[in-house]
């Protein structure tokens, strides 16, 4: 009965029709979600113009409910605009079921799918608690449906005569149920204004009794109040006997306590005027600790000022943030430097504020300043280091770089030499904000790294590591990585540390001197090819008058073949093999050499004679390849003046010598083999060693000495000569001057044609 005689007040119908509002909106958006849905799989199924045609009904729909969720978000919501969107809302289904009918099936327009959308408009305006808007909603839906209907129905009335469903009887049942659950929904809507008049009415009648309850409440309270008051009062006389010798007290060790604080602190604190000295009324001891002068010294600027203890650099600045923080009623602070009675300069930190009286006006300055000194001077080392760091991190030639170790290898620092090797750049990498570093790992190489990486973790050891990466551009580049994990206090790794190197140059240099050492071999074949085809040219000959050019040949054989002896070759090869891995740079300088004496046999095996100065030029490269093989054990010392360097000798010559004294003798590095080169006042090449014979000697033929001897009886009439004392082996062999050669050869010449006579 209370409820059938409560109205609902309007500002909370307002509301409650505003919250209804808003759910038709929501009700709205589920729809076209619902209808969007639908509209996918029918596109999906094939019904292409259909879908089309709806797909304008939803985006239309859903711009009108766009407009219609902002004015509800701005909580406008007049009742003409409920009727506007009832219009709206049939006006967009009656459309919609008339193009259906028209243009792809005159069904559309008494079909249980469209009639579905006119009760789902019903349900969504029930909530919006407004009866004579769902009468006007049901009036204006029932007589869209119908005019739909009976206009398609009159321009094909055989065709929606053919079925029961389709008939005019049929669409008039349905008619009366779409009216029906519109009735329905008035029905609900009623519903819902009872409930809401019976929850204000238990809401009253709650406030009343809550209100009689919190009356009685107070009325005890105020009495327990006056009760308590009075006791307080009683008790307040007997305290406050002992309140002020109590105060007393206080007072006194609040000062005691103070000055042991302060004394304590490790800057000194003060109280000074806001003038332009800052006239000191209060300053501790530490003073003396921070500036070297005395507390009374400052006391009313007695002896001198505080503020002369600033640095002139930083005086501007402190005249300027104090006086700015006092303006402003702020705390400050300040750091600056003060100067200290000997002359050094002191970093301070000040803190303070001002002291105001009841108008605001400031009365005193009080703060804290303390010696920063050491942090400061710190703080700047710290900067230099870091820069130092920075300076040489950027002149390495390396990458350096920390990054987690987890399976993205996520890099937290890497220096910007990172993109002369990547073409990716530092900030690429951090935190993997462009790229993952093992994204460009070589897909061969990933498995080994981990597994060294992992390998170093659990030995807890340090890694390197060669391996592939893709640079940016596509190219494959050799790097070579140092790193170190770093674990936590729990043997936790936390880190990988590492220095990345870009060593293409270097693996192409290995693959280059693999490549030339095969040329080598090749070159050693072929050699030894033509040595025996020369021997077997030479067998051939067995007349006595060719027995000079044959033994000129033979001794050309022996030297040949001694220059080219697999033996040296093989352990040049062997050599090279080892620096390759040891040292690649000085591996390609070998092998340039090598390459060098070969050509050097190459191109003069067929000549007779050559320069001195060729002849120690092709030495410089034959030594290099000794001094790399043996190792400081054979000292050569060449001592040959550059007049002497145009006089000619035998090619290889004297690579024979050099090589008969090696052959010979025993050396190490304690007992070198020492061998001396040089030229005689006669012309003559000396070359000498001291006798280390070895204690398996290995047999001589002495066929090397005298092919050098008949040799020179082709090209001159000096003689070699050679010395074997007690401690020393001599060899001599004569330097041609070119004109003498010529003059030999026109003799031999004009001799040859006189026998012809």
């Amino acid at each position: 009965m209370i409820a059938a005689k409560i109205n609902i007040p309007e500002d909370q119908l307002k509301q409650e029709q505003l919250k209804g509002a808003r759910l038709s909106i929501y009700f709205r958006w589920a729809l076209i979600l619902v209808l969007s849905i639908l509209l996918s799989i029918q596109h999906t199924v094939g019904y292409h113009d259909i879908s089309s045609h709806a797909v304008i009904f939803i985006i239309a729909y859903s711009f009108t409910n766009l407009i219609l969720w902002f004015a509800i978000k701005k909580d406008y919501n007049p009742r003409y605009l409920s009727f506007v969107s009832a219009l709206i809302d049939t006006g967009f289904i009656c459309y919609h079921i008339y193009g259906m009918a028209a243009y792809f099936d005159p069904r559309a327009a008494t079909a249980a799918a469209t009639i579905f959308l006119i009760p789902a408009i019903f349900l969504i305006y029930t909530f919006r608690l407004d009866r004579g808007l769902m009468y006007f909603l049901i009036a204006i839906s029932v007589t869209g449906f119908n005019y739909v209907f009976f206009t398609q129905y009159f321009q094909s009335p055989e065709f929606f005569s053919e079925s029961i469903s389709l008939s005019p009887m049929s669409h008039i049942f349905k008619t009366v149920y779409i009216a029906f659950i519109g009735f329905l929904c008035i029905y609900m809507q009623t519903s819902i204004f009872k409930f809401i008049r019976k929850q204000l009415v238990l809401a009253i009648e709650k406030s009343k009794i809550d209100t009689e309850f919190q009356v009685e409440q107070e009325k005890n309270r105020y009495a327990n109040q006056l009760i308590e008051k009075e006791k307080a009062l009683n008790k307040k006389l007997e305290n406050e006997i002992h309140k002020k010798d109590k105060i007393a007290n206080q007072l006194k060790e609040n000062k005691e306590l103070l000055k042991s604080i302060i004394s304590n602190l490790l800057g000194f604190t003060y109280r000074c005027m806001p003038d332009n000295k800052y006239t000191m009324l209060f300053i501790s001891d530490q003073i003396e600790d921070i500036s070297g002068y005395k507390p009374e010294d400052f006391i009313d600027n007695k002896i001198l000022s505080y503020i002369t203890l600033i640095h002139p650099d930083d005086l501007e600045y402190v005249r300027k943030k104090i006086p700015e923080a006092i303006a402003n009623k702020k705390q400050f602070e300040l750091e600056y430097r003060l100067k200290h009675k000997n002359g050094d300069l002191v970093w301070v930190h000040e803190a303070g504020q001002g002291v105001y009286d009841a108008d605001g006006n400031v009365l005193y300055i009080d703060g804290i300043i303390t010696d920063i000194s050491v942090k400061k001077y710190t703080e700047i080392e710290l900067k230099e280091t870091q820069a130092l760091i920075n300076t040489l991190i950027s002149n390495l030639v390396s990458a350096v770089s920390r990054c987690l170790y987890d399976e993205s290898f996520t890099v937290k620092f890497y220096s910007e030499k990172i993109y002369d090797i990547t073409g990716y750049y530092a900030t690429d990498f951090i935190d993997n904000k462009k790229i993952k570093f093992v994204d460009i790992i070589h897909n061969e190489d990933l498995e080994m790294l981990i597994e060294h990486i992992d390998y170093a973790i659990k030995n807890k050891t340090s890694y390197s590591i060669e391996f592939r990466i893709i640079h940016r551009n596509g190219n494959i580049v050799w790097v070579h990585e140092n790193g170190q994990p770093i674990f936590d206090e729990n043997d936790k790794v936390i880190y990988l540390d590492g220095i990345t190197t870009d060593i293409t140059d270097k693996k192409n240099a290995e693959q280059s001197l693999i490549l030339a050492k095969l040329e080598l071999e090749q070159l050693n074949a072929k050699l030894e090819e033509t040595v025996k085809e020369r021997t077997k040219e030479l067998t051939e000959v067995n007349t006595k008058l060719v027995k000079l050019q044959k033994e000129n040949l033979q001794s050309q054989f022996d030297v040949l073949k001694q220059q080219v002896n697999p033996h040296f070759l093989f352990n040049s090869l062997n050599v090279l093999t080892s620096l390759i891995k040891i040292d690649p740079d000085l591996a390609e300088s070998f092998t340039e050499k090598l390459s060098k004496v070969y050509r050097y046999v190459l191109e003069n095996k067929e000549k007779d004679i050559v320069s001195l100065n060729t002849e120690l030029d092709f030495m410089t490269a034959y030594l290099f390849l000794l001094d790399i093989r043996f190792m400081g054990k054979i000292l050569i010392k060449i001592n040959i003046d550059k007049s002497k360097k145009d006089l000619m000798i035998l090619p290889m010559a004297l690579q024979l010598l050099i090589e008969n004294a090696i052959k010979h003798n025993t050396f190490s590095k304690t007992n070198p083999l020492s061998i001396n080169v040089k030229v005689d006042k006669n012309d003559y090449l000396v070359v000498s060693n001291n006798k280390q014979i070895r204690e398996t000697q290995i047999q001589s033929t002495g066929v090397g000495l005298l092919n050098i001897q008949n040799r020179y009886e082709l090209i001159s009439n000096k003689k070699p000569f050679f010395d074997n004392t007690k401690d020393e082996f001599v060899a001599k062999i004569p330097l041609v001057d070119e004109s003498e050669l010529l003059m030999k050869n026109n003799n031999q010449r004009k001799k040859r044609k006189l026998q012809k006579d």
